[in-house]
């Protein structure tokens, strides 16, 4: 198959080189490489976002990074993006007229919106391919999680989700909200997100250099979280206050954030010294991907009090390190964790909560390590990228019309067994 894969918000580049950046960058990136792997021929398109990015590169072999012009070089929030969604859904119109897919699929509500307007004013309209479309989060799911809430927002994702051939979430919480939506549930699939496990490995060498000196062999719990709202940080923090005996280091992510000028690290630092746990609680800068699975392999337990997390992602890398992991059951978590078998899942991140099942874990070695053994074994058989390309393969499949001449395959992939 041709495939085109729309991410107007991503940075492929970055993430093909290792850089900070976010889930959406990782999954395309990731997904792309292993699609090609598959046979298939693959061409991502985003929008040039820095100065000096090539129009047209390779992010390997099968796999072709194009960056179309809309809007300033730089990177967008998302009500900015969208301002500049018109011109990048012309430049994509043009792009797939002159080299047309067999599949199209959008990732995130701007990428399904330029999608669909490229797709239905393609001068080749009797050709039109079918369209795909990832939401790796919903406002919908935002707004349960006391995030802010984007009307316009909503109302297109609930648009889009009802006009493209297929829809794949990352999770069954996602399949559960587009159902809300009135979207058919035979048109939904649940492909979670994935973890390169052969770079998250159990195996390999671990990092000293943020960690302060072992005192008393101090248990060290480690967090891999954005800083603001829907993070979890300040419960962290406040759990921090319950565990006198733990070292929490809390790792900014996914993108790159300059600490010294972030005033939510500012207010967090200043949080952990009024708590008097700024002696055992550090936060660290994003870690290129490249160190980050010896900085994970270095702690006792990972651990989550994200209110919302649609990928999963960053638990996902703990467990394929070998790490016990204490989460709240959100999003991609919820599908990612067996709670009780490689970590303790809870309904919500009360620092009371968390601070009871870490002490749980701490108390037990052996139920610790057995738990870590387990979700290093979950990882490699159930969230492999390459697993999730053929899962997303399968999908493309059912979206091609009978006539395509193209294989499809026995058993419907529209459910993710765990």
């Amino acid at each position: 198959m041709k495939i085109a894969l729309v991410a107007e918000h991503a940075s492929p580049l970055a993430a093909h080189k290792g850089e900070p950046t976010c889930g959406d960058s990782v999954h395309t990136t990731q997904l792309s490489r292993h699609l090609a792997t598959l046979g298939h021929r693959v061409t991502v398109y985003s929008r040039d976002n820095a100065p000096g990015l090539e129009q047209r590169c390779r992010l390997g072999h099968g796999v072709t990074l194009e960056h179309l012009s809309a809007g300033p070089q730089r990177a967008l929030h998302e009500h900015e993006a969208a301002e500049h969604t018109g011109t990048f859904a012309r430049e994509l119109r043009a792009r797939l007229d002159a080299d047309p897919p067999d599949v199209v699929h959008g990732f995130g509500w701007t990428s399904g919106l330029a999608a669909l307007s490229a797709v239905r004013t393609s001068e080749r309209p009797g050709e039109a391919p079918p369209i795909v479309h990832t939401f790796h989060s919903l406002n919908i799911s935002e707004r349960r999680a006391g995030l802010a809430e984007r009307r316009e927002r909503a109302r297109m994702e609930a648009a889009i989700a009802t006009r493209v051939e297929r829809v794949v979430v990352t999770s069954a919480d996602q399949r559960f909200e587009l159902a809300r939506l009135g979207v058919p549930g035979q048109r939904v699939s649940v492909v979670p997100y994935g973890v390169d496990t052969g770079h998250f490995t159990v195996e390999g060498g671990t990092a000293t250099e943020p960690w302060r000196p072992r005192d008393k062999d101090r248990p060290r719990v480690i967090a891999v979280t954005g800083l603001g709202a829907g993070g979890g940080a300040d419960a962290l923090i406040d759990m921090a206050t319950r565990l006198p005996e733990i070292e929490l280091l809390i790792v900014t992510g996914p993108s790159s954030v300059e600490l010294p000028l972030d005033d939510d690290a500012r207010r967090l630092e200043l949080l952990a010294k009024e708590s008097k746990v700024d002696d055992r609680v550090t936060l660290m800068d994003s870690v290129d991907r490249g160190k980050l699975p010896r900085l994970l392999r270095s702690a006792d337990v990972y651990v989550s009090a994200a209110s919302h997390d649609p990928y999963g992602g960053a638990v996902l890398e703990a467990m394929a390190c070998g790490l016990p992991v204490v989460a709240t059951a959100t999003g991609g978590v919820t599908d990612a964790v067996l709670d009780g078998t490689t970590g303790v899942l809870l309904r919500t991140g009360r620092p009371a909560s968390l601070a009871r099942a870490l002490r749980g874990l701490l108390l037990e070695p052996t139920m610790r390590n057995a738990h870590g053994i387990a979700g290093a074994d979950r990882a490699r058989s159930r969230f492999t990228w390459s697993r999730v390309a053929s899962e997303t393969a399968q999908v493309y499949q059912r979206a091609l019309p009978a006539t395509s001449g193209m294989p499809i395959a026995a058993e419907d992939g529209a459910h993710w067994s765990g």
